[in-house]
């Protein structure tokens, strides 16, 4: 179980960047950020065991001068990692990890969204310089969750030392449904159970 929260924490530090949801009628909303929104997924690292995890948007904080969405992943009830996202008219981000600053963030999806775009960044996280490259696909998938007509993003990203792949699909007004994660041709492979709206 360790095993699969490292493979987990290392998909998170790969991938980051920039501001909060804006109110706007056309801005697509491919990760939600109200506070209490929850996602219950099963992680499955190919050694027969599912692991539960929860990721729940904990609190909005202002950081640096920006509106960012504090998502915390637990495990068996106990907080495993943190992270900080942020959606704009741009994009979609991921700003920090662990509370650790990536800088600059990385861009996780364009806005508007276009089938075989790729963009490439450079960026840094705890001294780590990381190269990374994103390419974007349209694809209807389906998990425990449901059906969903998702978009599919492949971030690859590179360091001094090795690199590591993950794949995300985000659906509009869910989040990430699906995530695998690579690293030296370890797969695990991430699936939602269920989302779950804050209550009223």
């Amino acid at each position: 179980m360790k095993f699969s929260i490292a493979i987990l924490t290392l998909s998170a530090i790969f991938t980051s960047a920039s501001g909060l949801v804006e109110a706007q009628e056309k801005t697509p909303d491919y990760y939600p950020f109200k506070v209490g929104t929850k996602w219950r997924y099963q992680v499955d690292s190919g050694n027969g065991n599912k692991i539960p995890i929860i990721n729940e948007v904990a609190e909005i904080e202002k950081i640096d001068d920006q509106s960012l969405a504090r998502i915390e992943t637990s495990v068996n009830g106990k907080l495993a990692a943190t992270e900080h996202m942020s959606q704009t008219k741009q994009g979609l981000f991921r700003n920090r990890f662990n509370g650790a600053k990536v800088s600059p963030p990385i861009q996780l999806l364009k806005f508007p969204i276009k089938k075989g775009e790729k963009w490439e960044s450079e960026t840094s996280i705890a001294g780590q310089q990381i190269s990374v490259k994103c390419a974007v696909d349209l694809e209807e998938i389906e998990v425990a969750a449901g059906k969903f007509k998702a978009v599919k993003v492949i971030v690859d990203a590179s360091q001094a030392g090795g690199g590591i792949s993950t794949t995300y699909w985000f659906a509009d007004n869910v989040g990430i449904v699906k995530q695998t994660v690579d690293i030296n041709g370890q797969k695990v492979v991430i699936d939602l159970e269920k989302m779950e709206p804050p209550k009223e």
